[in-house]
């Protein structure tokens, strides 16, 4: 019991109001361990706090008594012997409390406890000091409803944005708020029109197939694919309607829905396209055939999870117009080609789901498809 209680109490030394909640629990761990928690409590008044026990005096022995006072002598020193092992226990819990305290406070803050003695009073002073108020709680929750779901702004640096929206995140979890118990689903919502393809895919494998992400994982493999497909220079590549509002995260549903029922409309309009005008084979509007992850595997990252009913969308479409999947395939091998020489790797081109000089339909890879899918 004693090693798992010190495990469980090691963490980072008083700072910050930040971790205040986190290194009040672990005093309080140590302190109902020593049972003298309710003497040290400062939550509670002082005038209505439990008081510790007071040194128990020894009683003085009589000479020349008699047996009866004699008898009552050893009475009383059997009750000042447990009296004083229990004071003892109680007086070393309190001074093992009191010497973690300021074990684990960090030293810039050692000078403002020289007014203060015990566990309680100083408990009491950095209560004042690191606690939050209501009022602090209210605003960080404000704060989480309102940015939580909200687009990064045009020419924001998304890094920069990031590190804010995961600050904001891990003090709303400081605080316990339920409200951050949907982090995902926000942080979905806000990267929504930033990066189509990425959302796409994670919207369906969190919010569809109730895959358990970690938020900090999410941000990170967000932040990934962003530098992978996003140049890197200032331009104009992303419009200012990728950064709107999303207005209801049910919509993606039904988007969704409608682009099955609809497809073999779509594609009948897009043959009056032109083959650069036209949406991508798999279906989604938000990225090009020769940048498609079901298409061009070249592109695709190691993780990610192709569904079968995209690869049976792209077929039936290039099936029905030969001279169009030549066209991407020109354009994959192009794409590749560049990516090549850039990043001075080995050619890639003949990873394309196309291949040149010949592309059979059946050349679209299933190695990464689900399970579910297969």
């Amino acid at each position: 019991m004693e090693s798992s209680t010190v495990s469980a109490m090691k963490g980072d030394k008083l700072k910050d109001p930040p971790q205040w909640r986190n290194w009040l629990a672990r005093v309080k761990l140590l302190a109902r361990q020593k049972k003298v928690w309710d003497l040290i409590n400062p939550q509670i008044e002082e005038d209505r706090l439990e008081q510790p026990m007071r040194k128990p005096r020894r009683p003085q022995y009589t000479e020349g008594g008699s047996e009866s006072v004699k008898r009552e002598w050893r009475d009383r020193l059997d009750i000042y012997k447990l009296d004083l092992a229990e004071w003892e226990q109680q007086a070393k819990g309190l001074d093992a409390v009191n010497e973690w305290i300021i074990i684990n406070l960090d030293p810039i803050h050692h000078a403002s406890l020289l007014d203060y003695e015990t566990p309680y009073e100083r408990l009491v002073y950095l209560e004042t000091r690191f606690a939050r108020s209501n009022a602090y709680e209210e605003d960080i929750r404000a704060q989480w409803k309102q940015f939580s779901s909200m687009p990064p702004r045009k020419g924001v640096d998304i890094d920069r944005w990031l590190a804010d929206w995961n600050t904001l995140r891990e003090q709303a979890v400081t605080l316990n708020l339920p409200e951050v118990k949907s982090a995902n689903k926000d942080f979905l919502r806000a990267v929504k029109n930033v990066l189509p393809i990425w959302w796409q895919a994670k919207y369906e494998s969190i919010i569809m197939n109730h895959e358990d992400w970690e938020t900090r994982d999410l941000i990170e493999n967000f932040r990934g694919f962003y530098h992978e497909v996003i140049p890197q220079e200032p331009d104009n590549t992303i419009s200012e309607a990728s950064f709107s509002t999303f207005q209801d995260f049910k919509e993606a549903e039904s988007e969704a829905k409608e682009m099955e029922e609809d497809d073999q409309h779509i594609l009948q309009k897009q043959e009056d396209k032109p083959f650069a005008k036209r949406r991508c084979p798999c279906g989604n509007p938000g990225h090009k055939a020769w940048l498609c992850y079901t298409i061009n595997e070249a592109v695709r990252p190691q993780d990610w999870v192709v569904q079968k009913a995209k690869i049976q969308r792209v077929q039936k479409a290039l099936k029905e117009d030969p001279q169009w999947k030549d066209w991407i395939e020109a354009k994959i091998k192009v794409y590749n080609e560049k990516q090549q020489k850039g990043q001075d790797k080995e050619p890639v081109a003949n990873n394309a789901l196309f291949p040149p000089p010949q592309v059979s339909l059946s050349a679209i890879s299933t190695d990464n498809l689900s399970p579910v899918d297969i």
